[in-house]
């Protein structure tokens, strides 16, 4: 029998009736086929045999209607026990073998199953979103159990059908009876909340409010996530008492709407919300906790919402006391790249789960989850959030590294002198401050990368921070460094900001007339704390004005610092 327990029940039928004499030719259908690995029989170079057989088939059920499943590692004619031949392929290089040589770009789940001591692979190709095609332009489509080439007509039927990209708007397969009373309870509620003055009269009556029937009163896919209760786990918790450790794991099935709840109220419970106390310039003192809770509520209905539901993959979260990280299927939002994620207003892939929510009251239907992450992490004296993502997934990572007091005591001063007006909690302001905490000065074209947006509206956010007090103009042409009534404070707040100015001049005097220059060198030289010295030198070598001079050490306070090369 299979190891995994979420083999649909149709594939679990066929395997037992081939396991019992059946040939795998005789139980495919319209979504589901068997293949054999080329590399358990004579043939020449089997690898790319085995994707070249796997690329005409997944093309062929991705232009099909529906969900269909590839069974790799059966000899199609062969009977009984005699046709599990098993497979040794690598499920992570089939799914990126496939996915790089379909036309657009196919993502499928791989997923290994031990049939009576047999490794298999399962490839599920999703319900397709538009024409798929082989790299060269081939296209086939299902029909029955076989497949057949494409006619032009029928490419141009496909793509006009599947124009709407939104897995969550389609029909369901599940009715209103099949939906979750303490679901459809906690709905009514929220909806009712909203609009005091206009009670739900009956389930139909909240799924249309929830835009979650279609215009035939049949229930869409995002009624189904998020309403009803299957045995589908939506999110796994892995749990690490220390830093490493094996992880405890908690798994939540659907319905999303209780879900996503519960994976909030585990990582608060696991998380310590005094990690440290800052004592403000008022007096107060502020907690901080492990993680804060509004990066923690936004990275986690993020994950939700804007995840790919047409795959199977659950959400993972990684959790240990310092570290919080949180995996979600299927790549950024249409239109949304890595360096402008805090700056880029997102297309939503689900839309019809979004407007759901948002009518909850759980979600805007202007995403702002990233900014806010941001701007919660940087206010907690913490670093900012580490996104990475890729074709297939979106891991947002938190850490829980040691508290900048200095920061957040020289927020909090900044916002009673310059007042409200100063904005210095703002994402752009927050931005700013935490670069020019440790260098002399920030450059327009800097600031563009900084905060992800073009050069002129950088400069405009710079000169705004002037108007306000924050910020002055630097000597150098296009530069920007901190006003000195925020030096002051930063220095009142025990922080000590970089000179723009006396330690940069001295240095680059000096390497410009020849000279190798020292850490040590320039503090005994300019009286600035090593500290400072240090900041100053990351600067001058990031903006390519010094190295390290190849015949010095390379690390260490002996490093010795040269002219750059122009």
């Amino acid at each position: 029998m299979p190891t995994s327990p979420s083999l649909p029940q149709a594939i679990r039928t066929a395997l037992e009736a081939i396991s019992t004499g059946a040939r795998p030719a005789d139980v495919e259908d319209q979504h589901l086929d068997f293949k054999e690995d080329p590399a358990t029989t004579p043939a020449r170079n089997p690898d790319a045999r085995r994707i070249e057989v796997l690329l005409d088939a997944t093309v062929c059920f991705a232009n099909a209607d529906g969900e269909s499943h590839i069974i790799l590692g059966l000899r199609d004619k062969a009977a009984g026990p005699a046709a599990f031949t098993g497979t040794d392929a690598d499920a992570h290089t089939i799914r990126a073998k496939i996915f790089h040589n379909t036309r657009p770009p196919l993502t499928v789940d791989v997923t290994e199953l031990d049939w009576d001591g047999v490794r298999l692979l399962d490839i599920r190709i999703p319900p397709g979103l538009t024409v798929y095609s082989r790299s060269n332009g081939a296209a086939t489509i299902r029909d029955g159990d076989s497949c057949r080439e494409l006619t032009d007509r029928e490419r141009q039927a496909i793509a006009f059908a599947r124009a709407n990209p939104d897995y969550t708007a389609r029909p369901s397969s599940l009715g209103i009876s099949d939906l979750d009373p303490a679901a459809m309870t906690l709905a009514q509620r929220l909806l009712e909340h909203r609009s005091p003055g206009e009670r739900a009269t009956s389930a139909e009556d909240v799924l249309r409010r929830l835009g979650v029937l279609d215009d035939r009163g049949t229930l869409t896919v995002a009624g189904e996530i998020l309403l009803a209760s299957t045995d589908r786990v939506l999110a796994r918790h892995l749990w690490r008492r220390t830093p490493g450790a094996e992880p405890s794991t908690t798994e939540y099935t659907g319905p999303l709407l209780l879900a996503m709840t519960s994976v909030r109220e585990r990582i608060s419970a696991l998380s310590d919300p005094e990690n440290s106390r800052v004592e403000l310039p008022s007096g107060l003192e502020r907690p901080i906790p492990d993680f804060p809770a509004q990066a923690v509520d936004e990275s986690v209905t993020n994950a939700f919402v804007h995840r790919d539901w047409a795959s199977q993959m659950p959400i993972d979260i990684d959790h240990s006391p310092i570290r919080l990280s949180i995996d979600s299927p299927g790549p950024l939002p249409h239109g949304v790249q890595l360096d402008q994620i805090l700056s880029t207003r997102s297309m939503p892939r689900n839309v019809a789960l979004m407007r759901a929510l948002h009518r909850l009251g759980l979600v805007e239907e202007t995403s702002r989850g990233f900014d806010r992450m941001w701007v919660s992490m940087l206010r907690d004296g913490r670093t900012a959030p580490h996104v990475q993502a890729d074709n297939f997934h979106v891991s947002v990572t938190f850490t829980a590294d040691a508290v900048d007091t200095a920061f957040i005591r020289w927020l909090s001063a900044l916002d009673m002198t310059l007042g409200p007006a100063a904005e210095v909690n703002s994402l752009n302001a927050l931005l700013v401050l935490k670069h020019l905490e440790s260098a002399p000065v920030l450059s327009g074209r800097q600031a563009s990368v900084l905060l992800q947006v073009g050069i002129s509206e950088a400069r405009a956010v710079l000169g705004w921070m002037v108007s306000t007090g924050v910020l002055q103009e630097a000597q150098g042409a296009d530069e920007w460094q901190l006003s000195g009534q925020a030096r002051n404070e930063f220095s009142a707040s025990g922080g000590t900001a970089p000179q723009a100015g006396a330690v940069e001049h001295w240095v680059m005097s000096a390497v410009q007339s020849g000279e190798t220059v020292t850490n040590r060198a320039i503090a005994s030289a300019t009286g600035a704390p090593a500290r400072e010295v240090t900041q100053v030198l990351r600067y001058l070598a990031n903006t390519r004005r010094i190295k390290k001079d190849p015949d010095g050490p390379t690390r260490g306070p002996g490093v010795r610092w040269i002219a750059a090369d122009l």
